[in-house]
């Protein structure tokens, strides 16, 4: 009897699967009734564990959409103390205001899709803008430290959940399903005695889901068949449902951030163009200045 090693990323639906199979044939077998408490046993812990991943996943999937929210706020925090710096400055000052948060690059250059290098520079915003000549600009300081502190919480969260999900793998899934393996390799030894000692060897045979007989062997009818052939075309139905609304939701999401960074560019351009242009404003009242003193 040859007994089929489940790969340890087997799911937990798939398990359970294979754990019912084995439970209802070997509840019609006498010999094998101390085995049926241990597999009702394995198959609540595999429901459990079914709870246990789907609450991890759960939480993961929590905070990968706050980080994506987080993000966001970040990117429009971006754009709005570009727009605010314009606004409230001009000449010299402006230009050295914006070389300290921004650098080189432009306000659409630093947003990026995923929090990292965007959150490091804005991070260190606060020191720059406490020295800003303005009230104002030091004034916005608190949303940006508050901004700041929402995104490294998000990613701190997402840290988390993606390592206790790792870590329930290795350190609880892992281990239940060899231990699942060795209860079926155990059971396994058990049924090969009963084929030297049972009168009736069927007996001792097809405990298993992949040990057992082939399907195709099976005996079929034309209904069987058509049940079959409905069930998997409904199946197919709903996928491609969900297909096409996963295809949808992706085309919307990449139009929704081209549109995103289109304006985010336009909008930096515009405010490159204006200090450029009040720099030069600036330079020309000094220089008038000058003339005038002569």
């Amino acid at each position: 009897m040859r007994i089929v090693t489940l790969d340890v990323r087997i799911s937990p639906p798939a398990l359970r699967r294979e754990l019912r199979y084995t439970l209802v044939r070997l509840r019609h077998r006498s010999w094998a009734k101390p085995w049926v408490k241990t597999f009702e046993d394995l198959l609540s812990e595999t429901e459990l564990a079914e709870v246990d991943l789907r609450n991890l996943q759960d939480e993961l999937e929590s905070a990968e959409a706050e980080l994506d929210e987080a993000d966001l706020v970040l990117d429009i925090l971006v754009l709005y103390t570009a727009k605010l710096v314009r606004a409230e400055l001009n000449g010299l000052a402006l230009v050295t205001l914006n070389k300290s948060l921004f650098g080189s690059e432009t306000p659409s250059e630093i947003i990026r899709p995923k929090l990292g290098e965007e959150l490091e520079r804005v991070s260190r915003w606060p020191v720059v803008l406490s020295g800003a000549p303005l009230a104002k600009l030091v004034a916005h300081k608190t949303e940006v430290e508050a901004v700041v502190k929402r995104c490294e919480d998000a990613v701190s969260a997402h840290k988390v959940a993606t390592a206790a999900l790792d870590a329930y793998h290795v350190n609880s899934w892992v281990p239940f399903v060899n231990k699942v393996n060795g209860e079926r390799q155990a059971l396994g030894g058990d049924a090969k005695k009963q084929l030297h000692t049972d009168s009736v060897a069927a007996a001792a045979t097809g405990l298993f889901r992949h040990a057992g007989r082939s399907r195709s062997s099976r005996s079929t009818t034309l209904h069987s068949v058509q049940s079959a052939i409905s069930g998997l075309e409904e199946e197919l139905t709903v996928l491609r449902e969900q297909e096409t609304q996963l295809l949808a939701q992706q085309k919307a999401d990449a139009e929704a951030a081209a549109e995103h960074k289109k304006k985010a560019q336009e909008l930096a351009e515009l405010v490159r163009s204006q200090a450029e242009t009040d720099a030069k404003v600036q330079k020309l009242k000094e220089e008038l200045e000058k003339s005038r003193k002569r």
